[in-house]
């Protein structure tokens, strides 16, 4: 393969006037152009499969707007170059490199000041290679994800530096390969959303808020990887949330807050997930369980020097699991059995029952005393008195005597406070006693459940949203029924169906302004017996706005900022962000709809609340105040805020949410992924509904444009969209001018039983 050379394109450097995008344009298909050194303008776009390789100082320079490199074909290998200086536009996902051809080759680049650093979007079979990438100099919930995989099957993520971005993210995306990346400095180290079949091995996740979250995945597998000293919000060595088929050997979880934290996985019954060989040491906790998770196998894990071995996030035992597998348990470093025959197996099993353990469930204020004579203290109470004794979270039968696979812990913070050591003599056993007695008489006299102080400590580890049977009657009359739903933590969920779906009687029910059967908590706390705190987490912007249409703008938030006692300093900070700048002074009754809804979603920010809430805000607004609204929106979304949102405009959901709970007479029917969605495949069969004596009409119009389509009864037609398009029937029935007035969607096993 031919060399184009700067000799054979005319020029040798870009001061003799190299023009990098002329010489990509006159290239042949596959040939090889190499770049010398000298800055170039952006963008770069390459329209041909093409190798453009770098001499030492060739850099492309984005000057803060829109994509650096854009790669549109493929078989197109980019090697070498620094490229900086991308727009910062979250909306248009501005890129260091945009990859949208498939196997394509970036490699031993170096990209910095990029929104998103390397973009691989529908871009199977391609290789990010040796890499580093450093993210622009945002708050971290405005930074684009350092690598982000979307619909890119099969790819290699090999041998990157990131540093100080967002996300090394899978979206969508099967059969990737990830190996030997370092990543440090960002939100989410890894983290997977709907992506099978994926292979994470030998990577380093160091200082980052999570290590990795792996979430809706399946057949995972986690080989090698060092997860060390993150400490977030959650500060998660890996969260991991409905993953099926996950593997996890061999991995180092040293110095995390919490150093895995599972949450409802396995999902199904049927699979079983294993951790083997891992080592869990120097965390604050080591394992972290929801009470009801199953199907766990932990055997030869070493448990070294955790400030808590085992926490379960709520009452309870961690049953259903199994600890020991062919009579090898785990190594636990606090285990005080012994091994009589030498076979490396203690002779009693090992009971995670550590009544200092137990109260730090309550009160985790107590994890300073860890290491303390007070601790010390403590646990003497428990064995002298066995009615203070807990019951044991979970039980090794076969606990090992000698470590697994242990390596050296870090030097530097591993989150367990060494000055608690220091707690020497009377003073911290009088302590320990002090505390002892003022926990046991508090929780003698509550029972069971959790103190206020823990359960905000443990919002972040819970779902935001939590609704468990929810059911409401007007007389005779239901509205919704067994509704099961969970909202997860920077989540956007959309409540999606026709009119009368019962979407807003849900919205109602959570705000706790109806009266309702079933459970429902926000952020831990429960809307039947905490509301005024549970309504304080959350930021609700209603269907119909109620303002005093003779007050100003700032006027009226000031007012809304004095009921939620926040500080006026807050007043600005929102009119800037919902883009009220220019109307701080105008009167509500002056305001158009649109601006009234960004005063609305105002005054739901002034208190900074983790969920919005928000019912079919976009119903009464025009194309253009729809669009600037959902951007507003999409912005919140960016930021890490948890949104729960109504709607029954498919472009809205697409826009804006995650996942989609499809309602229909008062029940959800499914959910999805937006995408799904808006090819009509994931909910099965649409039900468009016409005038009432243009059924069949409609219908013909449909099997014109190529659908299948029958006209059933009241303008209600069936129709099955085919893969991949968007809301296509919907205008099918538009050119035959039998517009659709609502619709409504149904799992396609219903209607055939129908």
């Amino acid at each position: 393969m031919a060399w184009a050379t700067a000799l054979v394109l005319g020029a040798s450097s870009p001061a003799l006037g190299f023009d990098l995008q002329g010489a990509i344009e006159r290239a042949e298909p596959g040939e090889r152009v190499r770049v010398p050194a000298g800055t170039y303008d952006a963008p770069v776009t390459i329209r041909k499969p093409l190798t453009l390789v770098a001499e030492d100082g060739a850099r492309i320079a984005g000057g803060g707007e829109g994509d650096v490199v854009r790669v549109e074909a493929p078989d197109v290998t980019v090697r070498g170059f620094r490229i900086s200086g991308s727009g910062d536009s979250l909306d248009r996902e501005h890129a260091g490199i945009e990859v949208t051809g498939a196997r394509a080759r970036i490699v031993d680049n170096a990209v910095r000041d990029a929104l998103f650093g390397i973009y691989l979007k529908k871009a199977p079979e391609s290789v990010v290679e040796n890499n580093t990438v450093v993210g622009k100099k945002l708050p971290i919930g405005r930074r684009g994800d350092g690598i982000r995989v979307w619909y890119s099957n099969e790819a290699r993520i090999v041998g990157n530096r990131m540093d100080r971005s967002r996300d090394l993210v899978m979206w969508f995306s099967d059969g990737v390969t990830i190996v030997r990346n370092e990543i440090t400095r960002s939100r989410y180290g890894l983290h997977f959303m709907y992506s099978d079949g994926n292979r994470i091995r030998h990577n380093t996740m160091r200082g980052n808020a999570v290590g990795a979250f792996l979430m809706y995945s399946s057949d995972l597998v986690l080989e090698g990887n060092a997860f060390v000293e993150n400490h977030g919000e959650s500060g998660y060595g890996v969260g991991v949330k409905d993953v099926d088929g996950l593997r996890v050997t061999a991995n180092r979880f040293v110095g995390n807050d919490v150093g895995l934290y599972n949450d409802n996985s396995p999902s199904q019954i049927d699979i079983e997930h294993v951790f083997r060989k891992n080592v869990f040491a120097y965390n604050n906790v080591g394992l972290s369980v929801q009470p009801l998770v199953e199907n766990n196998v932990f055997t030869e894990n070493t448990f070294l020097a955790n400030v808590e071995q085992v926490a379960i996030r709520g009452d309870g035992r961690l049953e259903g699991n199994v600890f020991a597998v062919d009579g090898k348990g785990n190594y636990w470093s606090d285990y005080a059995g012994y091994d009589g025959d030498g076979d490396g197996v203690g002779e009693t099993a090992y009971r995670a029952e550590s009544l200092y353990e137990a109260l730090l469930q309550d009160a985790p204020v107590l994890r300073f005393l860890r290491y303390s004579p007070a601790a010390e203290a403590i646990e003497l109470v428990a064995r002298a008195v066995p009615a203070f004794r807990p019951e044991p979270r979970i039980t090794d039968p076969a606990p090992l005597t000698r470590p697994v696979w242990a390596r050296a812990a870090p030097t530097t913070g591993s989150g367990v406070s060494r000055a608690a050591s220091g707690i020497a003599g009377a003073g911290g056993a009088l302590l320990a006693l002090g505390a002892l007695a003022v926990l046991l008489g508090a929780r003698a006299a509550r029972g069971p459940r959790r103190g206020r102080a823990t359960e905000h400590a443990r919002a972040a580890d819970r779902p935001v949203v939590s609704i468990r049977g929810l059911r409401k009657r007007y007389g005779r009359v239901t509205a919704v029924s067994d509704i099961d739903l969970a909202v997860a933590s920077g989540e956007a969920l959309a409540l999606w169906g026709p009119n009368g779906a019962g979407k807003s009687t849900v919205i109602r029910c959570l705000m706790g302004l109806l009266r309702c059967r079933g459970a429902i908590e926000v952020a831990g706390l429960s809307i039947a017996r905490r509301g005024k705190a549970a309504r304080r987490q959350v930021g609700f912007v209603p269907q119909e706005l109620a303002f005093h249409e003779d007050w100003r703008v700032e006027e009226t938030l000031a007012l809304e900022a004095r009921l939620k006692r926040v500080s006026r300093d807050r007043i600005d900070a929102v009119i800037e962000e919902v883009g009220l700048s220019e109307k701080r002074r105008a009167r509500v009754g002056a305001l158009s709809g649109g601006m009234k809804q960004r005063l609305a979603l105002a005054g739901a920010l002034l208190a900074e609340p983790p969920l919005l809430v928000l019912d079919e805000v976009t119903a009464h607004l025009d194309a253009e105040s729809r669009r600037g609204f959902l951007r507003l929106l999409e912005a919140q979304r960016e930021r890490g805020r948890t949104i729960l949102f109504s709607s029954h405009r498919i472009g809205d959901v697409c826009a804006l949410a995650d996942r989609v709970a499809c309602m229909a007479e008062g029940r959800i029917r499914a959910t999805c992924r937006p995408d799904e969605l808006s090819a009509g495949s994931a909910a099965g069969v649409l039900r468009l509904v016409v005038e009432p004596a243009r059924g069949e009409e409609a219908a013909s119009a449909l099997r014109a444009a190529g659908y299948s389509a029958e006209a059933i009864h009241c303008g209600v037609v069936r129709v099955s969209p085919r893969d991949g398009e968007k809301a296509g029937p919907f205008a099918a029935l538009v050119r035959a001018g039998v517009p659709a007035r609502d619709f409504e969607v149904g799992p396609a096993e219903e209607e055939k039983k129908a």
